[in-house]
Parts: structure tokens; C-alpha cells; sequence
């Protein structure tokens, strides 16, 4: 099938927090990775702890490949008879005696014990051969295990291990076992695993049908997984609203302080940008720092918000520079109206973006004169012009702050849709799409 919807999905996934598109990335690797991990057909052994899966795979192999024990779980690792590219499922290869030709069979740890471990396999194998008991098979754990199986999609044969007891004694059990599952045992298994071995000879050789079986029902299972992360996203794109709310009040209160202004006043221009710019970004980092603090106490998008300045961009001393320029071309406008000499040109150009920040200074007589009709719209307009500088000069931070509140500035859930819509097609067979369709 076609890679490029499963890729493309991926990458609008790992855009997203983890912990809310985990349960549809782990899925979806098997048809991202899955194409360049060999052409044996992968099989899980999978089933709960003592049904004798480990014991399975050493008869098929005619040999202790695997460590068997009366301990409860004797598996704790992933063990791989055959070979697997290690970067699309790891595990202990065992390569002695040689494995069955085209088949990797990985034997998987109790999945009571292990069951994320187990999942993950899951996500990623061909097939299953689903072990279970005469004492297990009507466990809790047994129907769980099955449904996890199913949901996925995943070609099964289910085998009814007896030990070293004879087949021939439990018929009726097999038939109880087989309406308790829900499904049909393949083969009960005693110490003799022939038939077993002839059903997975068989699945070998059908191995390209059961491959592309098994990406289209993954195609499917990722879909509707990710429609389910798509729900998530919205519920969070909703809280994250008030959020945003919240973080605008934090901002519009976030000032620099006028003393520390005033003192600023007194530098020369080249030296003071980079001081107020500085101011600039304290203030706008309090608030943050604020915001942030509150959103990571309630649990709500920690990822997002955790170390938030680091990952911010920069204040842009652009505006503030900006707002000096226009406010000495003023200066110099108003003087040259009044033709005042050119030696005192540089001094009341100076005053005025001082006179602008520092509200305590009083203006030299030069600077009354030469302004006259400028000094009341200085206190009239209380900094406003200049407070609106500082403002754009941290709206980049700000407003990269505000988007990380929202998940759904990166990723739209409408965007999973359209990419879960695409992946279920590319997982469909030309009659299921026409089905579809119509």
C-alpha cells in the first residue's frame, strides 16, 4: 500500500504533545517502517504467564532456544527466532538452530505482567499465534489479550496448549474453550507440534496476503485512533481558549518600571535600546513565568509550557528602535519650524525621547522654548506610544507563548481527519473503496 498518507499522518502526530498522539504513533510505525524490515513474515507468540508459550517455541525449534521454568513470568524480555532489523523491533535474536524459512517468531513476555511491551508488538508483527491453556483460557486476561489482538486487525491462529497430555481427551474442552474465545481454535497443541508447524508453513507461504491484510487493518486501527486523538485536541483547543484569556490579562498587566526608565533616561541612546529591550524582556518573562507556573499546576499542556523562555523567541529590539526614531523626527520637525540654531539641534532631539520615558525630568529652557506646543502632548499622552513599542517588541515571545497553549495552532484536528480519511482509503482494497464511496 501506499506510504505517503501513513508518513504524512506521522508527521502531523509528532507535532502533537505525546502523551495525547502516543496511542496513535505506535500503531502507525509498523506501516512507516514496516517496508524496509525484511521479507520474513514476523509472528508474535503472545498469551498470559505458564500457557506454555516459550515451551511452544523450543518444540518448533526442536531445542532450548528459549528458557522455560516453573517461575510466573519465566519470559521478561523479547526473544526473536529468526531475524528482524533491530530498529524496527527489538528483542534477543537467537539465531542457533537455524530458524524456519521465511518466519521470525518472537517469543513475548506474559502479557498480565508486560502488557505495554506486549502492545508495542503488537503494533508491529505480521502475525499472531495466540496461546492459551485448559487452566487460562477463560481468564480475564485471556479476553483482553484477544480483544487487543482483534482491534488491530491482526491474522491469528489460536492454539489450545495441553501439555503433555493427550489430544485425544479434550474435545469437549477445545469446543468450550472455542465458545468462550469467540473464536475457533486452530490446533490444540501437545508435545507433538507438527500441525502447528504445517499451519505456519502455510502462513509463510501466503506471507505477501497476510502482510497486505495486515496494513490495511492497520491502516484502519491507526485511523481511528487518530480520529480519537482529533476529539482530545478539540477538547484541549477549548480549555486552552480560556487559557489564552487568561494570558492576555497576565500580559497587558506585565510593565517596566518607570524608575528603572528614569534611570535609563540618562545614557546615551546606543546605550540605553539595549537596556530597555532588556526591561522589556523581564517583564514579559515575569508574566510568563506567571502563566506558566499556574498551567503546569493544574497538569495542563506541562510539555508546552515547561522552560517556556528558553524555547521562545527573542525580544525584537526593532519597535523600540522604531519608536525613537519617529519620536527625535518629531524633535527635529518641530525645530526646524521654529529655526532654532543647528548647535542645539542634537541636545533637544536627545531631550525628547527622554522627556518621553521620564515623566520626573523637567525640560531646559531650550526645550520648552523649542517645544512648546509638544510638551503637553508628551504628559498627555502618558508613554503611550512608547508603551506600545515595548508591547510589539515582545509580541513574537508573547504570542509563541500564547500558540503553545493551544495545541491546535500546530495540528488542527480537522487536519488528523483529513490525514485519518486519506490513510483508512490508502488501506482499502479497490472493491472497499468503491463500497466506501458509494
Amino acid at each position: 500500500m501506499d506510504r505517503q498518507p501513513a508518513l504524512h499522518l506521522h508527521a502531523l502526530l509528532v507535532a502533537l504533545d505525546p502523551s495525547v498522539a502516543e496511542p496513535a504513533i505506535q500503531p502507525l510505525e509498523r506501516l512507516v517502517d514496516r517496508p524496509g524490515s525484511g521479507d520474513v513474515l514476523i509472528t508474535a507468540i503472545v498469551g498470559a504467564s505458564g500457557v506454555g508459550k516459550s515451551a511452544l517455541v523450543n518444540a518448533l525449534a526442536d531445542a532450548r532456544v528459549v528458557t522455560v521454568g516453573p517461575l510466573r513470568p519465566t519470559t521478561t524480555d523479547i526473544a526473536i527466532w529468526g531475524h528482524v532489523d533491530p530498529g524496527y523491533l527489538a528483542g534477543t535474536e537467537i539465531s542457533d538452530p537455524d530458524p524456519l524459512d521465511g518466519l521470525a517468531l518472537v517469543d513475548t513476555p506474559a502479557a498480565e505482567h508486560y502488557p505495554d511491551t506486549v502492545a508495542a508488538v503488537l503494533d508491529r508483527v505480521d502475525t499472531v499465534v495466540f496461546v492459551t491453556s485448559i487452566e487460562r483460557y477463560a481468564d480475564e486476561i485471556t479476553a483482553t489479550l484477544l480483544t487487543a489482538i482483534r482491534e488491530r486487525g491482526i491474522p491469528m491462529l489460536v492454539v489450545l496448549s495441553i501439555g503433555s497430555r493427550d489430544p485425544a481427551e479434550f474435545g469437549g474442552v477445545a469446543d468450550d474453550a472455542s465458545s468462550k474465545l469467540g473464536s475457533p481454535i486452530d490446533v490444540v497443541v501437545g508435545e507433538d507440534v507438527g500441525s502447528l508447524r504445517a499451519l505456519l508453513d502455510r502462513m509463510v507461504d501466503d506471507r505477501g496476503a497476510l502482510r497486505d491484510q495486515r496494513d490495511r487493518a492497520a491502516a484502519a486501527f491507526c485511523a481511528t485512533r487518530t480520529r480519537a486523538v482529533a476529539d482530545v485536541l478539540e477538547e484541549q483547543a477549548v480549555a486552552s481558549r480560556v487559557l489564552v484569556e487568561e494570558a492576555n490579562d497576565a500580559f497587558a498587566r506585565a510593565r517596566v518600571d518607570r524608575g528603572q526608565l528614569a534611570v535609563v533616561a540618562d545614557e546615551e541612546w546606543e546605550v540605553a535600546a539595549p537596556q530597555i529591550a532588556s526591561m522589556t524582556a523581564d517583564a514579559t518573562d515575569r508574566a510568563i513565568s506567571e502563566l506558566a507556573t499556574e498551567v503546569a499546576a493544574d497538569d495542563i499542556f506541562s510539555r508546552s509550557v515547561a522552560d517556556a523562555a528558553s524555547s521562545l523567541p527573542s525580544i525584537d529590539q526593532g519597535p523600540i528602535d522604531d519608536w525613537h526614531r519617529t519620536t527625535t523626527n518629531s524633535a527635529l520637525a518641530s525645530m526646524k519650524r521654529r529655526r532654532l540654531h543647528p548647535l542645539r539641534t542634537r541636545a533637544v532631539r536627545d531631550e525628547m525621547w527622554r522627556l518621553s520615558i521620564d515623566f520626573g525630568r523637567r525640560p531646559s529652557t531650550r526645550v520648552r522654548k523649542a517645544l512648546r506646543d509638544r510638551l503637553p502632548d508628551l504628559r498627555l499622552d502618558g508613554g503611550a506610544a512608547f508603551t506600545a513599542s515595548l508591547r510589539d517588541a515582545g509580541s513574537a515571545r508573547i504570542d509563541a507563548f500564547k500558540a503553545d497553549l493551544d495545541p491546535s495552532n500546530r495540528v488542527s484536528p480537522e487536519d488528523l481527519r483529513t490525514a485519518a480519511d486519506a490513510l483508512d482509503s490508502s488501506g482499502s482494497t479497490p472493491g472497499e473503496a468503491a463500497d466506501d464511496a458509494a
